[in-house]
C-alpha cells in the first residue's frame, strides 16, 4: 500500500501555466475616434490659462460671514420652516433716538421720588385741609400727617407755602445739579498738567506747570494729627542731595587761578591759602556765602589728592 502511494506521488505533474497575449493584426483598420474621445484630446493639447486666487488679508474694518456660515444657515433655514423672524421697519426720519437734547437735562434719580418725599406729603395736607375746611369732624383717619390744621400757611417772598425754604424738613434737592467736592490743597498748579502733562493753554495758563510730587492734604493732616509735622525742620542735611562723588571748584573764586595750597572753610568752600589770609585781614566772612568762618581755615584733602590724580594721568597722557 505504501509502495502504490510512493508510485501516485511520483507521477503527478508539475507545470505553471502563461497567459497568452492576443496576436497582432497587422492589416486591421484603425477604428475613428468617437467626438468624445476627440474634444478630450483637443483639450489636452490646448494651452489654459489658469488665475491664481490671491489670498486677501483679513480687513479688520470689514465683517462679512463665510460661504460656509451661509451654507449652515440655508441648511438650518430648510430644515426648520418654522423659526420666527422678526423684521423691522425704518422711520425714515433723521432724529436720533433717545432724548432729543441727549441726555442733557436728564434728572437725578437717587433720592427719594417726588411723590413720596416731604414736599409732596405737605401739598397732600394741605389738599386735604382745604377739602374738610368748614365741615363737621367725620371722625375718619386720615394719616399722622393729615390732622386737623387750624393754622393754614402762607406764601412769602422766600417761596410758595410748599417750598423747602417756607416749611419745616427736609428740601427737595434739584434733580438737574450734580454736585461734586474736591479739596484743592494747591490752587496755584495747572491740574491738567499735573495729571495728564498737557495742558490746552499751553505757555499762556496763568497756572504753574509743575510736575514735581508733593505731600497730598491728607497726609500732611496725618503728620499734624501724629505731631510729626515738622519736627526735623532744623536740620540743614534734611534736603540735602548725597552724590557718589562732591564735586570741586577747578579755579579759586578770589584770585581766578589754580589751586595753590587750597584751603576748605566751615561752609565748604575753597580758596588759595595766600588768598584766604589775604581776605580774613579785611572780613572774617566768607567771599562767597558770607558766613562767618571765625579764621579757620581746614587744609582741602580730598581737593590736593584730586588735582594730584589729574596731574598723574595728564602726565601718563604726555
Amino acid at each position: 500500500m505504501e509502495e502504490e502511494k510512493a508510485e501516485t506521488s511520483n507521477l503527478t505533474c508539475k507545470f505553471i501555466y502563461k497567459k497568452r497575449s492576443k496576436p497582432l493584426i497587422r492589416n486591421q483598420r484603425r477604428r475613428e475616434p468617437s467626438s468624445s474621445e476627440h474634444n478630450s484630446s483637443n483639450d489636452e493639447s490646448e494651452t489654459t490659462i489658469v488665475r491664481r486666487q490671491k489670498k486677501r488679508k483679513p480687513n479688520p474694518n470689514i465683517q462679512s460671514s463665510s460661504n460656509k456660515q451661509k451654507k449652515e444657515r440655508a441648511d438650518s433655514s430648510g430644515e426648520s420652516s418654522d423659526n420666527v423672524t422678526v423684521s423691522y421697519k425704518s422711520k425714515r426720519s433723521t432724529t436720533v433716538s433717545g432724548p432729543a437734547d441727549q441726555g442733557a437735562t436728564a434728572v437725578l434719580e437717587i433720592d427719594t421720588e417726588r411723590d413720596r418725599d416731604a414736599q409732596a406729603i405737605f401739598e397732600k395736607r394741605l389738599e386735604i385741609n382745604k377739602e374738610l375746611e368748614g365741615k363737621e369732624d367725620d371722625k375718619i383717619y386720615r394719616g399722622m400727617n393729615n390732622y386737623a390744621q387750624y393754622y393754614k400757611p402762607k406764601d412769602t417772598a422766600a417761596g410758595n407755602a410748599s417750598s423747602g425754604m417756607v416749611r419745616r424738613g427736609p428740601i427737595r434737592a434739584p434733580e438737574n445739579i450734580r454736585a461734586t467736592v474736591r479739596w484743592d490743597y494747591q490752587p496755584d498748579i495747572c491740574k491738567d498738567y499735573k495729571e495728564t502733562g498737557y495742558c490746552g493753554f499751553g505757555d499762556s495758563c496763568k497756572f504753574l506747570h509743575d510736575r514735581s510730587d508733593y505731600k497730598h492734604g491728607w497726609q500732611l493732616e496725618k503728620e499734624y494729627a501724629s505731631g510729626e509735622y515738622q519736627r526735623n525742620d532744623e536740620d540743614d542735611d534734611k534736603y540735602e542731595i548725597a552724590s557718589d562723588s562732591e564735586e570741586f571748584p577747578f579755579k579759586c573764586y578770589i584770585c581766578r587761578k589754580s589751586f595753590v595750597n587750597p584751603i576748605v572753610t566751615r561752609c565748604k568752600h575753597y580758596f588759595c591759602e595766600a588768598c584766604a589770609l589775604n581776605r580774613y585781614k579785611k572780613s572774617a566772612r566768607c567771599a562767597i556765602c558770607n558766613t562767618q568762618t571765625n579764621g579757620m581755615f581746614n587744609p582741602a584733602k580730598a581737593l590736593i589728592a584730586k588735582l594730584d590724580s589729574l596731574k598723574d594721568m595728564g602726565e601718563e597722557s604726555d
